[in-house]
């Protein structure tokens, strides 16, 4: 019996929630593009978010198409786990829509704020910001995982 095994659901959603930064493969002028991204599962999705312009929009754009992996490893080997979570990525541009992804956010990589008290303090530029700013939701389609946890000698 082999030591690698897949996650279940429950172990997937655990590792996609808490897992820091992902890698989103998308393609762009006929070539493969990876770039690592902070991200919040949320609902089943995957949500980040982007400027409005650049490589990530133009490949976006062009193709929805998207591969997204998350990793965690020990550098003896000793444990890995990897999600790959393949579907179609959504733009979102109306303010309204991208809130509650954006709070998600907040609350995952910042101290927990209400948006708004963390959009209008003195040193931002809310109208700019929420204009610049794109939140982009992936809607798995297949999510495949590996996991390996050795305990014990090495055999």
């Amino acid at each position: 019996m082999s030591p690698h095994k897949e996650m279940v659901k429950d172990e997937i959603d655990q590792f996609l929630t808490c897992a820091r930064t992902g890698r989103l493969g998308v393609i762009l002028n006929d070539e493969p593009y990876i770039v690592p991204v902070g991200f919040a599962w949320v609902n089943g999705q995957i949500a980040f978010h982007a400027c409005s312009k650049g490589l990530k929009m133009d490949a976006l754009e062009s193709n929805p198409k998207v591969c997204f992996e998350v990793d965690e490893s020990l550098s003896d080997g000793s444990m890995y786990k990897s999600v790959l979570v393949f579907g179609r990525a959504e733009i979102l541009k109306d303010n309204a829509e991208k809130i509650p992804y954006l709070q998600a956010l907040i609350n995952k990589y910042r101290v927990h704020e209400e948006f708004d008290a963390y959009i209008n303090k003195a040193t931002r530029k809310p109208e700019a910001e929420m204009k610049a700013v794109r939140i982009v939701l992936i809607t798995p389609e297949k999510i495949t995982s590996r996991q390996f946890i050795k305990f014990g000698k090495w055999e």
